[in-house]
């Protein structure tokens, strides 16, 4: 990981060595504001059995994957149900657009990470331009309605490098880029994302995360909107008006 503690300026993150370069980007409370699974389940379970299951996973009683199991296989709602839900929560972070445009622009492999459910993201996804969606690699676990709730899964879970807690983790996404070649931007803001943040070339963090990160001695850069990191990663091609072709160095 760049260091970013002992950097003088942002300026000098803007500077990083050169790639190539792939995003990592955290969905609920990162890509967009607020957290789209906390506020499904308070719809369909209210708020005391919310804060009842979440009291457990915070005492260690329960593993994060028992929480998804807790929150969301009593939810008994459609697809159509969960994106007319979606559809009106919603709401996408300032920079994120402009993020993924300067990813496609230059080429950049972009990754949507989530330990939340693709049932409730995809849905999200539609009320961006499509021509930006076709380029996102979504990473999520499964939802699936069925009579009385909604059945979870984990098509991630055995990964290799996986840590085993969340799903789907984001270190091993990481770790696999890297291993592709790949210097990777990570974005996120919870406790998910802590996998990510010790393997990441480049950690932009807030919330949750960055109160870890002070903990943990872990660098970062702090972030509110995305531009930040859109300009970190313009700042890694030497002419803004590269051509697709030149954008992205080869890593062949």
């Amino acid at each position: 990981m760049i260091d970013v503690a002992r950097m003088e300026t942002v300026a000098d993150v803007f500077t990083a060595p050169p790639g190539p370069w792939a995003v990592v980007c955290d969905f609920d409370g990162t890509a967009i504001l607020g957290d789209i699974a906390d506020a499904l389940a308070l719809r369909y379970l209210g708020e005391d059995r919310f804060r009842e299951v979440n009291s457990q996973y915070e005492r260690g009683e329960i593993t994060f994957r028992e929480l998804l199991h807790e929150l969301f296989e009593p939810i008994a709602a459609s697809h159509d149900e969960i994106r007319t839900f979606t559809h009106a929560y919603a709401e996408f972070r300032p920079g994120f657009v402009r993020l993924m445009e300067v990813a496609r622009e230059r080429q950049v492999p972009f990754t949507l990470a989530s330990g939340g459910l693709d049932i409730y993201i995809r849905p999200a996804l539609e009320l961006l331009p499509p021509e930006l969606v076709a380029d996102v690699t979504l990473r999520a676990n499964s939802a699936e309605p069925r009579p009385g709730g909604l059945t979870i899964g984990f098509p991630y879970s055995d990964t290799p490098g996986s840590c085993g807690s969340c799903g789907s983790c984001k270190g091993a996404i990481i770790r696999q880029l890297q291993q592709d070649g790949y210097r990777v931007i990570a974005i996120g803001d919870g406790n998910a994302d802590r996998c990510m943040a010790h393997v990441a070339d480049v950690l932009f963090a807030r919330e949750r995360l960055s109160a870890w990160c002070d903990r943990s001695h872990v660098s970062y850069i702090p972030f509110e909107t995305l531009d930040i990191v859109a300009d970190f990663l313009e700042a890694q091609f030497p002419r803004r008006g590269d051509t697709i072709d030149d954008a992205q160095p080869s890593i062949a």
